[in-house]
């Protein structure tokens, strides 16, 4: 007979940057290929969702958590930010844990990126150190790459003191997954298996949002994102006094073209990062740290 715990879900999250075969990942492991996949630049996940199969000889349950990716083209990443966080509150608060989170990445990419990085340690924060051994790092589109190059890279991220070292190092396992049919699903089944074998655990965003009532800005996640949009809007807000500056100098009309036109992309681009700061700050708990922030900032 099933004990209790066999029977209650285990729910693995899966996130990563868009186009990294999130979705691709759940189609094999659940050998039903009913979640759209997207390229490398769009992805089709715009929401949560979740993907429920039952696993092994026991038939465990286990539910799996598609999310949107960072570095979106449509969706920013303070928006891809509190979608995660929102679903890991709500099942926090329903008295349900993760039992793991998966971490994908690309062995393809010849470089990680600034946008990249800044998630990766966002990542990091969300699950919090004494979680990690929760975390598997799964690295992807290995049939796009030479094998020796491949692992080059992968030697590379373990071995990197600002990418995957710390994480390995607390206890997080690096695994990888072969996209081809032939050998697809072994290795999805491998990091499905590892998982498993772990109790289910509250992450450190779970615990700052509903136990110590932190609003997402101030979350040490959500802090990672914040701090970055403050300096972009900091150097905006530079950029657009150095540029008006010009404009009542010049008496150039060419010139004056020129620098109207960078004003506008810069007040668009003001407008953009306000609005991101807003979608971090949405809850009517969070006004004053939303207010903090913008006056702060001359937005």
């Amino acid at each position: 007979m099933a004990s209790h715990s066999d029977m209650q879900p285990a729910i693995i999250a899966i996130m990563g940057s868009t186009g990294v075969g999130k979705s691709s990942f759940i189609n094999t492991v659940t050998k039903n290929h009913r979640l759209p996949v997207g390229h490398a630049l769009d992805s089709c996940t715009k929401e949560i969702q979740e993907v429920r199969l039952k696993w092994g000889e026991k038939q465990k349950p286990v539910v799996l958590v598609d999310t949107p990716g960072f570095n979106d083209s449509s969706m920013s990443d303070t928006e891809v930010l509190r979608l995660i966080a929102k679903y890991l509150v709500t099942t926090h608060k329903a008295g349900t844990k993760l039992t793991g989170v998966i971490y994908m990445h690309r062995i393809a990419d010849s470089k990680v990126e600034g946008g990249t990085r800044r998630n990766f340690r966002m990542f990091q924060q969300l699950c919090g150190s004494k979680h990690l051994r929760q975390v598997v790092i799964v690295t992807t589109w290995w049939d796009k790459v030479d094998g020796i190059v491949a692992l080059a890279r992968e030697r590379q991220l373990c071995e990197g003191e600002t990418l995957f070292r710390p994480m390995l190092a607390a206890g997080a396992k690096m695994m990888r997954h072969e996209m081809r049919l032939d050998e697809g699903f072994s290795s999805a089944q491998a990091v499905l298996n590892h998982l498993l074998q772990l109790n289910p655990t509250d992450l450190n965003i779970q615990t700052q949002l509903v136990k110590e009532k932190r609003s997402l800005p101030v979350t040490d996640a959500g802090s990672v994102i914040n701090h970055d949009l403050i300096r972009d809007a900091r150097r905006c807000l530079d950029s657009l006094a150095a540029v008006q500056e010009e404009l009542d100098k010049t008496k150039d009309a060419t010139a004056k073209q020129t620098l109207e036109e960078e004003r506008r992309e810069l007040q668009e681009e003001k407008k953009a990062i306000r609005k991101q700061i807003k979608t971090l700050s949405k809850n009517l708990n969070e006004r004053f740290v939303l207010w903090r922030i913008l006056s702060s900032m001359g937005l």
